[in-house]
């Protein structure tokens, strides 16, 4: 595959995975299962190491997890969590081996591993204070996007056999806080009684979603009648370097000496063979279970050989996740229908006869583009091979073209959009086709529900339904107008009760003063996603002005019908004519030059502020009140622009999360291996081989104190 051609194709499997990942992982609704984004993963995966260059830091392999909810709390993790990276076939497990074996040198030519079971639930981290020789529970978070996560502690101590607190013996040395990790599951019987009781568009697919929606309950009540269940697994590496523990065997029987559910099922292993006879026991034996497995997780056996070997940005390089391969079903194509992006692109649908795959009915998978087509040579009556999926969108493998019935026609792409009726065009480079009318209905909505959705503006009540009827009934055109509704408005329109509307105006008026980093987001700019609107919201100079303001939390003059009061106040945030000056000034090569950004990313912003429509758009959002909050971080000085740093060691009184904030704030890297490259190797007490690897290649190494003094 070209350059050009690989481009665009990660790009739609970014989006892809980041849709299937907030619908499995948030909403527990899945539209595809985890084989398939298992899938998607992996062939993005395939793309980035044959173009790294294309790698860009918002993309899912680059990142841990899914994203937050926005209901409960986000609280910052002890230590940051890591994402185990995926394997598949005996020949991935002798890779990694020798990968291994080589960073180790001769000293380590036999290594013992741990197989444990790996648990299809929820990972929850459990945050324990010692008080008077007692561990007690403080706080329950979901793994969120492994810096933060929910608090979700009211619901996790309903979960009869995790302990609330435990006495441990006495030591000289015991960590204040002890953060232990574990996963939240439901067992196959519980998941049968809770749908049982459930309205038909209320069940659950599988067990992973039941104790995902169940943990994420608000009423704790609720969640303590659905039988939850916990296995732990982990303990953070400062609690368990302090308790002397050096072994992941030492750890599991440290975890059942004080009372923590732990799955007894794990194996030391000494081969690949080992390994793998455990593999294919588990996957012979897991229909059995009373629980959902999908396959083992390896781990290194010896701790200090896990700190040697350390962790890529996101997935520790001693562990690995050894999957069962995914589940395939056929299922007949009915239609081939193009839905049409926010961006314009149009993107073709298959629509299948229902098919039900462990437990999720499948309908609908989506076919990319025209190459894709193409490629497969689908066709309206075929049969094709899908893999295991959720509620709506699965992978279409193939086709069984030895089923396809008599007299069926290739598939001609439109030359048209299905909304608007305008040419579409295929920018050059690129595999998808476009509508380039920014005035066709269906991607100006599709625009406004992106603009209002969870991670953007997060506007409450103003869904798909709602703001097809807005179009429709011509009270909104673009997003600025979202601003401008009125009360009276909403009341006239059907489904329309007091209650909702007072409630959506509400919401309304607080999405008016949004962090930077969610209404650059939200602006949906090509190429921006989450964590590059993140970058740019804390990397660019934006000039922050006080301004007097409606105060959050008062429901504004739109909501007069109900008589609302006002409330004012004044906010220090960056104005939408400012937004619009410093992009408009900023050069490509400078805005470029920014780290995580590159030449992709900032031609497409100069391209969305080039646009007068955008420009006008922004104006428009100034006159409706909308203000941009600072980012947190944002006004740190950049003093370590273009510096390296490598963390070792346990810092006396900052977490290594805490520093690499300090150092990402002002401009800094952090690499989690020495290099020539690396500028500073921040060594705290007990530091593993980096210190000596800076050592050898005369690397500066600071401790926290000396790097604190940098800081001012």
């Amino acid at each position: 595959m070209d350059k050009r051609t690989a481009a665009a194709r990660i790009e739609k499997l970014k989006k892809e995975i980041r849709r299937l990942n907030r619908a499995y992982f948030i909403e527990n609704k899945p539209q595809a299962s985890e084989d398939v984004r298992d899938a998607l993963k992996q062939e993005l995966i395939t793309l980035e190491k044959e173009h790294p260059d294309l790698v860009t830091p918002d993309s899912p392999t680059q990142r841990v997890g899914a994203p937050l909810d926005g209901r409960l709390p986000k609280v910052r993790h002890l230590s940051p969590k890591e994402s185990l990276q995926d394997i598949f076939s005996r020949e991935e497990i002798d890779d990694w081996m020798d990968q291994m074996q080589r960073a180790l040198g001769k000293d380590h030519l036999h290594l013992e591993f741990i197989a444990e079971l790996k648990i299809d639930g929820l990972n929850i981290s459990l945050t324990y204070e010692l008080k008077q020789g007692v561990y007690q529970l403080r706080r329950a978070l979901t793994r969120g996007n492994g810096i933060e996560g929910e608090d979700v502690t009211h619901t996790v101590r309903t979960i009869e056999a995790l302990p609330l607190s435990f006495p441990i013996k006495e030591s000289k040395q015991l960590p204040k806080h002890l953060e232990i990790s574990g996963e939240v599951y439901m067992t196959k019987a519980a998941l049968s009684h809770l749908n049982k009781d459930l309205p038909e568009d209320e069940k659950f697919a599988n067990p992973r979603n039941a104790a995902a929606g169940s943990v994420r309950q608000l009423d704790p009540h609720v969640t303590a009648e659905r039988d939850l269940r916990i296995f732990c697994y982990a303990i953070d590496p400062q609690g368990t370097d302090t308790l002397g523990i050096t072994t992941q065997k030492q750890l599991m029987e440290f975890l059942v000496e004080h009372g923590f559910p732990v799955h007894a099922d794990f194996t030391l292993c000494s081969s690949v063979d080992a390994i793998h006879k455990v593999f294919e026991g588990w996957q012979k034996k897991r229909e059995a279970l009373p629980f959902d497995i999908d396959g083992i997780v390896i781990k290194m056996n010896d701790r200090k050989i896990q700190r040697d070997l350390g962790s890529t940005a996101k997935a520790p390089r001693w562990a690995r996740a050894y999957k069962f391969p995914a589940e395939q079903k056929t299922a007949r194509v009915l239609d081939i229908q193009l839905q049409v992006g926010r961006t314009g692109a149009i993107t073709p649908v298959a629509h299948l006869t229902p098919t039900l795959v462990s437990g999720s009915t499948v309908a609908r998978a989506t076919l990319h583009n025209a190459d894709e087509i193409e490629r497969l040579d689908v066709r309206i009556g075929d049969t094709v091979v899908i893999q295991k999926a959720g509620d709506i969108i699965p992978e279409v493998v193939e086709v069984l073209k030895n089923l396809r019935p008599h007299g069926t026609k290739p598939f001609h792409y439109p030359l048209h959009c299905p909304s608007c009726g305008t040419t579409l065009e295929r920018p050059e480079g690129e595999v998808v086709r476009r509508c380039p009318n920014p005035q066709c209905t269906a991607s100006r909505k599709e625009r406004i529900e992106h603009f209002a959705s969870r991670h953007a503006m997060n506007i409450e009540g103003l869904g798909e339904e709602t703001v097809e009827l807005l179009l429709e009934e011509g009270l909104i055109t673009d997003p600025a107008d979202i601003f401008t509704l009125a009360a009276e408005d909403l009341m006239a329109l059907p489904l329309f009760k007091q209650k909702k509307t007072e409630n959506l105006m509400v919401s309304i008026e607080r999405a008016k003063h949004i962090p930077l980093e969610h209404f650059l987001f939200a602006l949906g700019i090509r190429h921006v996603g989450r964590e590059i609107a993140e970058i740019l919201a804390r990397r660019i100079h934006w000039p922050v002005q006080k301004k007097e303001v409606t105060m959050e939390g008062a429901a504004g003059p739109q909501t007069s019908l109900f008589g609302s009061e006002t409330k004012k106040g004044k906010l220090h945030g960056i104005m939408m004519e400012s937004i619009c000056q410093t992009l408009q000034e900023m050069e490509a090569e400078k805005l470029a030059e920014i780290d995580g950004i590159g030449p992709v990313v900032a031609a497409s912003v100069k391209e969305w502020i080039d646009e007068e429509d955008h420009r006008d758009l922004l104006h428009k959002f100034a006159a409706a009140g909308v203000l941009a909050l600072q980012s947190e971080g944002s006004h740190a000085p950049q003093i370590f622009a273009g510096k390296t740093f490598v963390l070792t060691g346990t810092l006396p009184t900052l977490s290594r999360e805490q520093a690499k904030i300090l150092i990402k704030e002002r401009g800094g890297k952090v690499s989690s291996s020495v290099s020539k490259k690396t500028d500073y190797v921040l060594v705290g007490a007990d530091p593993g081989s980096k210190e000596d690897d800076a050592r050898k290649l005369n690397v500066a190494m600071i401790d926290e104190k000396k790097f604190l003094l940098l800081l001012k």
